[in-house]
């Protein structure tokens, strides 16, 4: 068993921007930006090797300094989250009742900052006794996750009683170990910043440290926080009372769940209970008969290293002919980790339907930026019979592994359609709450992926002589929750930034199942491709 691990907390504090806010603000969040309220936290991890040198006398203080600086680019972060919380327009608060009428409605979400009542961003510093060499492994990393409660966009935030404070909706950790490594770890609420916004965030943060390492001028990031621009990508007028009847026909015909959350055993929220008619089923209930919430669930991480990482992209191309849409590598390690899953909930004899609950960011899609800040992401439904995804013998693992991921391939191209994400956008626009319909589901019969492919994860430097030993995410730990990333680069590789490829140091897939499950995932001998 690992060692217990003492974290000591020497220092909490509030920091705002450098620069503070010229003016206050009040902005609505996207549709999409919505949609997340309920989600986990976006959080990260990075485990920094001992410092080279001491240009840094105090690490935390000049990451709390420079974060400060960076800040100025980000003054939403050291704002509030609000929602909408009535379903009579007239009785919209007074600082929201100039925002579009779509962004009125019931359940969403906007921020405001800017103004005395700015919370600011927490810092945390603490220290452990251990040395960086003998910190625990990747199953015991989250112990260096923030304990600090994040603001719910969907919960009042007034103070609290006993220190007059309101809660956060970004916080950090530094973490410093006796023999001057350091670890990281930032989380934020999710309408503010998938895992793309906050890898750019820390990005940024780091460029603004490196500068003041040197003695130089601090850059200026220029991120983009213009959440109507995704908004106004919406087909049809969203600010009419009524949705279009043919648009939300086409959305129906999408590859994407539609499990209503007020559906019994749920209810509506107090303001439905109340109106004149019963608020009507939005979409199917939660099959909660999938999913043994008392089964005790494990964790592990499997390294898949480059040689199996190609292995399993020419296994899933095989046969193609270079007809349709282009199977990616993340596709092959994705279809392969699916299928080993469902082989280990012995699901190989079920021509029911398995599903693969994907998380797709839509930036490029349409055409945002990387530097595009929120949350624009959507989960989509790769659905196969479960036999189908559980092949058994190597000697068909070819064929069916190029099934799979030409499915996933297949589901992507058909979500990240411009006009197709257009309708869904309308359709979201209209929903009795945004968080209303969750788009996936947890259990023996779904995987719900998140993925940090591209995400340059370890593209993060401060300056301070020292580089990234591990960088991680903290998921809940729940029966079908899924990781997919980049593995660090070993001793001597590039960074991530200028690798050729995101899987140039292999690929890590943390996996989250029931712990039965979990044995036999580990025992199967196609997990890991034999390639020597």
């Amino acid at each position: 068993m690992s060692p217990k691990v003492e974290i000591i907390v020497t220092k909490t504090e509030s920091v705002f921007p450098q620069s503070p806010a010229q003016y206050e603000q009040v902005i609505p969040l996207s549709l999409l930006d919505a949609t997340t309220a309920n989600f986990a936290l976006t959080n990260a991890i990075w485990l920094f090797e001992p410092l080279k040198g001491k240009d840094v006398p105090d690490v935390a203080e000049h990451l709390r300094q420079t974060l400060s600086t960076a800040l100025s680019s980000y003054p939403q972060w050291a704002g509030q989250l609000k929602s909408i919380t009535v379903v009579d327009d007239a009785s919209v608060p007074a600082e929201a009742k100039g925002f579009p009428a779509h962004a009125r409605r019931f359940g969403r979400v906007y921020t405001h900052f800017g103004a005395s009542a700015d919370v600011g961003v927490e810092f945390i510093s603490a220290l452990s006794l251990r040395t960086r060499s003998t910190q625990p492994g990747a199953s015991r990393r989250n112990r260096f996750g923030i304990a600090k409660t994040i603001l719910s966009a969907l919960q009042p935030n007034e103070p609290i009683a006993m220190t007059g404070l309101r809660k956060p909706i970004t916080a950090v950790q530094c973490t410093t170990f006796s023999d001057d490594g350091f670890v990281l770890a930032v989380k934020t609420a999710h309408p503010l910043a998938d895992i793309a916004g906050l890898i750019r965030f820390v990005k940024d943060w780091a460029s603004v440290s490196r500068a003041v390492a040197k003695g130089l001028e601090a850059p200026v990031p220029a991120p983009v926080f213009e959440p109507a621009r995704l908004d106004n990508l919406a087909a049809g007028n969203i600010n009419a009372e009524e949705p279009d009847p043919a648009i939300i026909r086409r959305t129906e015909r999408l590859p994407l769940h539609r499990y209503d959350w007020w559906a019994a055993p749920g209810k509506p929220p107090t303001p439905f209970l109340d109106a004149p008619r019963p608020v009507s089923t939005a979409g199917k209930p939660m099959p909660w008969a999938e999913w043994d919430l008392k089964a005790p669930v494990s964790d592990y991480t499997i390294h898949l290293n480059t040689r199996q990482v190609d292995f399993l992209w020419k296994e899933a191309t095989k046969g193609t002919g270079g007809d349709g849409p282009r199977i990616s590598k993340h596709d092959g390690v994705l279809a392969h980790v699916w299928s080993c899953i469902m082989r280990a909930r012995q699901l190989d004899k079920d021509d029911g339907p398995v599903h693969c609950d994907l998380v797709l960011g839509v930036r490029s899609a349409f055409k945002l930026s990387a530097d595009f800040m929120g949350s624009p992401i959507i989960m989509m439904n790769v659905e196969l019979p479960g036999s189908e995804v559980c092949y058994q013998q190597p000697s068909n693992a070819t064929e069916a592994i190029g099934a799979i991921a030409g499915k996933v391939r297949d589901t992507i191209s058909k979500i990240s359609s411009p006009a197709n994400l257009a309708d869904h956008l309308h359709s979201a626009a209209y929903e009795k709450s945004p968080q209303r319909i969750w788009q996936a589901f947890l259990g023996r019969r779904h995987i719900l992926v998140t993925t940090w492919a591209r995400a340059g994860l370890y593209d993060v430097g401060f300056g301070l002589g020292s580089s990234i030993r591990y960088a991680d995410g903290v998921v809940p730990n729940l029966d079908g929750n899924i990781l997919i990333k980049e593995a660090p680069p070993s001793s001597g590789e590039f960074l991530s930034g200028s690798r050729p490829s995101w899987t140039d140091s292999g690929v890590d897939v943390s996996v989250h199942i029931c712990t039965e499950d979990m044995e036999r995932l580990l025992e199967d001998s196609l997990l890991l491709p034999r390639v020597d």
